[in-house]
């Protein structure tokens, strides 16, 4: 009798097992929907969702910033991150194109295929740079902004600067308000450093007339 018991209980068990994580990421689904409309209330921006989907908008010095969750990778190799996008196009010459340097670039500078440069060791380690003018030049090299951008760096999976969209990658979804403030962190001091170093760049403020 027992014997026969047995394939029953170990179905059983496993039942339970996967309602059990099926409960928990529901669970883990609404604490983090109820964070992200949290943080967008106190900001005063505004909050979508779907199924497998969260966006906030709203303003950042008043600039239009958009965070939102998207999938990586395929299957089960697939995974969520949150991606933070402001528009900076007003500070950044738009030629400018400003990645975190991977692997694949290291690898290529083994073999003399270089990316433009700014004469820093760090930042050129850290950054892939193409059209880089003496105005860009000047405004990343600005002790400031390089700080930022090393922290950057250091926070996020991946970052850009490119056609004047700042975008910053973080692996995960944060499920709760203090989470969030941390991760956007980096970016918005990015930006904050980025425009302030641009309202004091001659160069740029001319630009900026012209426009």
């Amino acid at each position: 009798m027992e014997s026969t018991l047995v394939p029953w209980l170990a179905l059983l068990g496993m039942v339970l097992f996967v309602v059990l994580v099926l409960a928990l990421a529901a669970r883990d689904k609404r604490r983090q929907r109820k964070a992200w409309l949290v943080f967008a209330t106190r900001r005063g921006w505004s909050f979508t969702q779907s199924k497998d989907f969260m966006e906030v908008q709203g303003l950042h010095q008043d600039r239009q910033l958009s965070l939102l969750t998207e999938v990586r990778g395929q299957n089960q190799g697939s995974y969520h991150v949150m991606v933070l996008r402001l528009d900076v196009s007003d500070v950044v010459p738009q030629e400018l194109h400003l990645e975190t340097e991977g692997l694949g670039d290291k690898f290529l500078k083994l073999f003399s295929v270089r990316d433009e440069e700014l004469g820093d060791v760090a930042l050129d380690s850290a950054l892939n740079l193409k059209g880089l003018s003496p105005e860009s030049h000047a405004l990343l090299t600005t002790p400031q902004v390089g700080e930022q951008l090393l922290r950057a760096h250091r926070h996020y999976q991946r970052f850009s600067i490119v056609a004047g969209l700042l975008e910053a990658e973080h692996r995960g979804v944060p499920a709760s308000t203090s989470a969030l403030e941390t991760h956007i962190a980096p970016a918005l001091a990015l930006a904050d450093t980025l425009i302030q170093a641009a309202r004091r760049a001659p160069v740029l403020k001319a630009r900026s007339r012209q426009a």
